[in-house]
This record gives C-alpha cells, sequence and structure tokens, in this order.
C-alpha cells in the first residue's frame, strides 16, 4: 500500500527518537560503564544522533537494506567525525547498519545503542 509507506518512515522515525532519548537519560550515570558511556555524555553523540535521524529520512529506512542505500547512509554519517578519519568511521558504520539491520525497528535500537557510540568512539 503506497499510502502507508511515509506513515511508517514517521513511525521509525519517532521510534529512533524515543530511543535516543533512552541512551541520553542513561548515559554516564554510573561507574563500570563502557566505552560508550563516555561518547554517551557527550556533545558529540547528541550532533549524531540528530545527523542519524536526518540521514535515516534522507536516506529512507527501505533504502538500508541495499548496500548502496547503506553506502549512502554512510556518506551522510561521516561528517561526524574529522577526515583523517573519515573512511574508518564509514566502514564502521556500514558494517554495523548491516549488521545491526538498522531498516528494522530493533536494528535501529541496536544500532543507536550501541554501534553508533563504538564507532564514534572509535573514530576519536
Amino acid at each position: 500500500m503506497p499510502g502507508r509507506r511515509p506513515a511508517a518512515v514517521v513511525v521509525c522515525i519517532a521510534v529512533i527518537i524515543a530511543a535516543l532519548a533512552a541512551v541520553a537519560a542513561c548515559g554516564g550515570s554510573g561507574v563500570g560503564q563502557g566505552a560508550a558511556s563516555a561518547i554517551a555524555t557527550s556533545t558529540a553523540l547528541e550532533k549524531a544522533k540528530a545527523q542519524l535521524n536526518m540521514c535515516i529520512a534522507k536516506t529512507g529506512a527501505t533504502a538500508l537494506v541495499h548496500s548502496s542505500g547503506r553506502a549512502e547512509f554512510a556518506s551522510c554519517m561521516q561528517s561526524l567525525v574529522p577526515p583523517a578519519k573519515q573512511e574508518q568511521f564509514r566502514n564502521c558504520i556500514t558494517s554495523a547498519a548491516a549488521s545491526d539491520r538498522l531498516w528494522t525497528s530493533p536494528g535501529r535500537t541496536t544500532f543507536t545503542n550501541q554501534s553508533l557510540p563504538d564507532c564514534l568512539n572509535q573514530a576519536v
């Protein structure tokens, strides 16, 4: 049904925003948290969250199923890191987008809560 696709994208974006809010609420609140908590409390992750929403909307969730869509998504996201680290970051998020199945709701949650902070930490 062609009329349902835009609504599905809006719902997906709403789910992503809710997941990102949960990450922000939990980040950096205890001793013994992993490397992801270091980036989770920084402005870099906040910027990454905003960029993530924009890039998924720009690329389209269904395009992320295909390697060309994930490559377009990675190109959109790579401006988050310094030029010298962009290739490494791009490879990391492209791989994570595929393995997390970013085009699914659970995959976006995993990507947002684990893979994106991990890729950012590797690139800084």
